[in-house]
């Protein structure tokens, strides 16, 4: 039974490492992100799908199923980049508030490649499962950008550590 753990987590850490990436530019090149060479712009039908309400991100890419995301929603919600641990505070507390029950991961602000941002990485309960989200908030053009990446905990033995070389690679222009 050990030899077959290990024989899946080898598995998965090929399929991961397999994965090629492209960076490629959303938000009108205000933003690059690597993401994996098959995820395209999800199609409007999927997005008014898999996002029925009228808070649809501003554009989301996806795996061939859609079952597979990271969404970018820039927000008409004013921010400065001055104002990012203030807004973490915030945001912080609402998500600890909405999911009483998830378990948190990582609740911070860091500076990657030269930008401040919020990062919010915790599991919450859906319906039959539970998701792994990593969510990452900052200011472009003096708006609030969201960008999120999930997967089913089931799932994300092969797309956590895809999503996390993706959130890695975000950059903002």
């Amino acid at each position: 039974m050990k030899y077959i753990g290990i024989i899946l987590i080898l598995t998965f850490s090929a399929f991961s490492s397999a994965v090629e990436f492209s960076t490629v530019e959303v938000l009108n090149g205000k933003v690059t992100i690597d993401i994996p060479k098959n995820f395209t712009q999800m199609t409007k039908e999927v997005l008014a799908l898999k996002y029925p309400n009228s808070r649809r991100p501003t554009e989301v890419l996806s795996d061939e199923t859609g079952g597979i995301s990271i969404a970018f929603n820039h927000t008409a919600s004013k921010i400065q980049p001055s104002q990012i641990n203030d807004a973490h505070i915030a945001f912080s507390k609402m998500f600890h508030n909405l999911y009483p029950s998830a378990k948190w991961i990582r609740d911070e602000v860091i500076e990657q490649n030269g930008s401040a941002f919020i990062i919010m990485e915790l599991i919450t309960p859906a319906i039959d499962t539970k998701i792994h989200n990593i969510i990452y908030g900052s200011s472009v053009d003096g708006r609030l950008l969201f960008v999120a990446f999930n997967t089913t905990v089931e799932q994300s033995k092969i797309w956590l550590p895809i999503g996390k070389r993706m959130m890695s690679s975000l950059s903002l222009k």
